[in-house]
């Protein structure tokens, strides 16, 4: 795997950092290189908040925010009615990782690959009444590949301890297998 570059989307309080965190604890389990870069602003619940991230075979060497993601990861569609654009700066190969029910108009197209997953579903059925990014944490592993469900499996259990990371995880198995993935 050459660098991989992802752009979260998210508002705030909806789990995007620790998601970050989280996926850079399973990059390690999985002896890869990792760094998560948050981006605070207004701090208040509902704010867009943007979190990057990076996934390497070899020492990263940047330091800075995303610009131009290979991977978009979008944890609330509204985000585009908020004036959030997640095309901005893709390419041609950019991979797109989106929580809703169906996918908005025309999205598809702009992307190489579209993981779908309606995280906020799952995590109400599995866990309850609390941020989705376990959900979206499997979906990201299902629509990459870069990373195995049981790598994040086992990094949200050591970061969120044994008894809310065991739930957590299980939540995030759970998006893994209803993720749909599309392609082309």
């Amino acid at each position: 795997m050459t660098e991989k570059e992802f752009r979260i989307l998210s508002r705030g309080g909806q789990g995007a950092v620790t998601a970050a965190h989280i996926l850079v604890e399973a990059a390690v389990l999985s002896d890869k290189y990792a760094q998560a870069v948050p981006n605070f602003g207004q701090e208040r619940k509902g704010a867009p908040v943007y979190t990057f991230a990076r996934l390497s075979d070899k020492p990263i060497e940047s330091h800075t925010y995303v610009y131009n993601p290979d991977i978009v990861v979008m944890f609330d569609s509204f985000l585009m009615e908020l004036g959030i654009d997640p095309l901005e700066g893709i390419g041609e190969d950019s991979i797109l990782i989106i929580n809703d029910r169906e996918l908005p108009h025309g999205i598809r197209d702009s992307f190489k690959k579209v993981g779908l997953v309606d995280a906020w579903s799952i995590t109400h059925e599995v866990i309850g009444n609390v941020p989705p990014n376990a959900a979206m944490l499997g979906a990201i592993a299902k629509t990459t590949g870069l990373l195995d469900i049981e790598s994040i499996m086992e990094a949200i259990v050591n970061v969120m301890g044994e008894k809310i990371g065991q739930v957590n995880a299980k939540c995030a198995k759970t998006a893994y297998e209803r993720t749909v993935v599309y392609e082309g």
